[in-house]
């Protein structure tokens, strides 16, 4: 053990280690080996004086010493980063590889434009977007942050929302000649393109004046994929909802009518989530920065307060 580094550069291994449960994982998300990864805990073990977990080829968990450990590291980590900043005269640049995942239908669109934002002012910086409808486990997939529609439900996460967005019904002309005027009492027997699980069963609209309705869709055709819903609604095969921000576009050029203009759907919030801790890399800070200024740009978008 030379110095202080050292010891943090296990500490954060060590994080990895924990979080993901293996140590394989663990040395996927350093870009590492997997026997670099076993050599760094043992290392770590004979510092402490203490075994932090049991692994076999079958199993791998931590012991009480290991979850002790752990439930601390990322202060202690944090800590000196924090530090280390503060000697350094203040807020680092952003450098080094932001690794952040977002939704499909969002990071076609505005959220890489926030990326490509965020290169243009800090050419120094490398940026990795995966882009899923699904829920993610953050810890374990080595990102930074998560762009994420709707409640968050880890506790365990740092939520921090950037805003909510108006949602609105929409349908192509062909499909509404087809089934003649839509009113709130006829809506049920229309059919919609559900979008898993924001546009299915029972929804809530509101008008102008914070009146409600819960209205039942019939929704042959659902997908947990923005982007597949909106083409579903572009081929008419039923009523859908979409942000302004999307359909703005299809609506000036006339592919597709507002249905139902005087009511919404209930708007949906927006978050970045992170990982637990005080600290945040300064490429974090200026996406989120570089976010907000997209969508604060964007129709139907609410800003937090």
């Amino acid at each position: 053990m030379k110095n202080a580094h050292d010891r943090l550069d296990l500490l954060q291994t060590f994080i990895r280690i924990g979080e993901s449960g293996s140590l394989s994982k663990a040395a996927r998300l350093l870009d590492t080996t997997q026997p670099t990864v076993s050599r760094r805990l043992l290392e770590l073990e004979r510092l402490l004086g203490c075994k932090l977990a049991i692994r076999n080829t079958a199993n791998f968990s931590l012991t009480d010493e290991g979850r002790s450990l752990l439930a601390e590291a990322h202060d202690l980590t944090d800590r000196w980063s924090g530090l280390s900043q503060r000697l350094r005269g203040g807020q680092s640049r952003p450098e080094g590889t932001l690794r952040v995942i977002g939704p499909s239908g969002y990071g076609t669109g505005f959220l890489t434009d926030a990326v490509t934002d965020l290169r243009a002012a800090h050419p120094q910086l490398r940026v990795e977007l995966t882009l899923t409808d699904r829920v993610v486990d953050l810890a374990a997939s080595g990102a930074e942050c998560w762009v994420c529609v709707g409640e968050v439900r880890d506790p365990g996460l740092v939520c921090r929302t950037v805003g909510r967005m108006e949602r609105v019904l929409i349908a192509t002309p062909e499909l509404l000649e087809r089934t003649g005027p839509v009113t709130l009492a006829r809506l049920p027997q229309v059919p919609c393109v559900g979008l898993i699980p924001y546009v299915t069963g029972n929804v809530r609209l509101i008008d102008r004046r914070g009146r409600s309705r819960i209205v039942a869709l019939d929704t042959p055709i659902r997908t947990d994929s923005l982007l597949a819903s909106y083409r579903a609604i572009l081929n008419s095969a039923g009523i859908g909802a979409a942000a302004p921000w999307m359909c703005h576009e299809d609506m000036q050029a006339g592919r597709l009518k507002r249905v139902l203009p005087n009511w919404w759907l209930e708007p949906i919030g927006v978050h970045v989530a992170l990982p637990p801790g005080l600290y945040r890399p300064a490429r974090v800070t200026a996406f989120v920065e570089a976010l907000r200024r997209r969508m604060h740009a964007l129709p139907g978008f609410r800003p937090a307060d």
